[in-house]
């Protein structure tokens, strides 16, 4: 894998009749992903390969944010909706060695931790962590590089509220 992009869902309805799994994005939200999409296509960001939360508005999240990035292997993953940032980062090793660029889509507080502790791991520059620990709202994304020993380094963090 040479390419990680770990997104939060876009924002969504506050409840739902089927459950907290059946909310929906809020207009905002569709149009926070699409933007997230576009932003993430222009810096060269273009997964082959998606793990989605079964969540509905996971799903629509990467359906509102796929228009821009082509021919994507996707699968969708009820394991990821109640996912711990550890159970995460062990699906994406899973996978890594099968992939070019891979993104998740799935839940705070588990992405969020999972972005930072990357971070740690690669030891990160204090000004880098004190962006990601000051959250990661809905839609978010980060995105993380890996060199040619498979070491991940950061390479951004959009946010919907950043975007022009």
């Amino acid at each position: 894998m040479r390419q990680l992009i770990l997104m939060r869902h876009a924002e969504a309805q506050p409840s739902s009749e089927s459950g907290d799994v059946g909310r929906a994005l809020t207009p905002r939200g569709q149009d926070d992903a699409e933007r997230i999409g576009r932003a993430l296509a222009d810096r060269g960001a273009r997964p082959d390969h998606a793990l989605v939360s079964a969540a509905r508005r996971a799903q629509q999240t990467w359906e509102a944010a796929c228009g821009a990035f082509g021919d994507v292997v996707v699968e969708v993953e009820r394991g990821l909706y109640d996912a711990d940032s550890a159970a995460l980062r062990h699906r994406i090793e899973t996978i890594e060695d099968d992939c070019g660029s891979l993104m998740l889509v799935a839940h705070n507080p588990a992405v969020h931790r999972l972005a930072v502790d990357l971070l740690i791991d690669q030891a990160a520059a204090p000004s880098t962590l004190e962006r990601l620990s000051g959250g990661f709202p809905p839609g978010s994304a980060v995105i993380y590089t890996a060199d040619s020993s498979g070491r991940l380094a950061y390479d951004g963090f959009l946010r919907p509220g950043d975007l022009a």
